[in-house]
């Protein structure tokens, strides 16, 4: 047996635990992972490409109102376009409601938007126009809002 191990070793056919194989290869990909990420290569973009880049990133703003009660309270929800939103329960404090879709580009939309529910002194405003209105709603109320371009950049 001594005799067969021996000839083993001397021909190079070592034969090693499978934690110790574990281990080394473990300790090559820790290495193999340092190097790829000291790897200090220059960014390949140039300032006019990085230029193009930030301007891709502007898009319009989203179809947002807020919505909040004067006093009272009641829930609403906001109809527009296909969408229906989640059920709303009103309180002083301005909550958002994004609709779906986009500002337009270039020239205002007009929406109607129907506000279905039970609330009074329901108000609806902007953050980013002057909108404001208010009004009770028992079952439906439709009103149009005009959605004017604006871009996030």
């Amino acid at each position: 047996m001594q005799h067969t191990a021996l000839h083993a070793e001397a021909q190079g056919q070592v034969k090693r635990s499978p934690a110790i194989v574990g281990i080394g290869a473990a300790f090559v990909a820790s290495a193999v992972t340092f190097v790829v990420m000291t790897n200090n290569v220059p960014s390949s973009l140039s300032s006019t490409d990085q230029a193009i880049s930030a301007t891709k990133q502007c898009h319009m703003m989203p179809r947002r109102i807020l919505v909040s009660t004067t006093h009272g309270g009641g829930s609403v929800r906001f109809r527009a376009s296909g969408y229906l939103s989640p059920l709303i329960r009103l309180t002083t404090e301005p909550q958002a409601v994004q609709f779906p879709l986009p500002r337009p580009d270039t020239t205002p939309v007009s929406e109607p938007i129907s506000v279905e529910g039970d609330a009074r002194d329901v108000v609806i405003t902007s953050e980013v126009t002057d909108l404001h209105q208010a009004f009770d709603v028992t079952g439906s109320y439709t009103y149009t809002v005009i959605w004017k371009p604006m871009k996030s950049c």
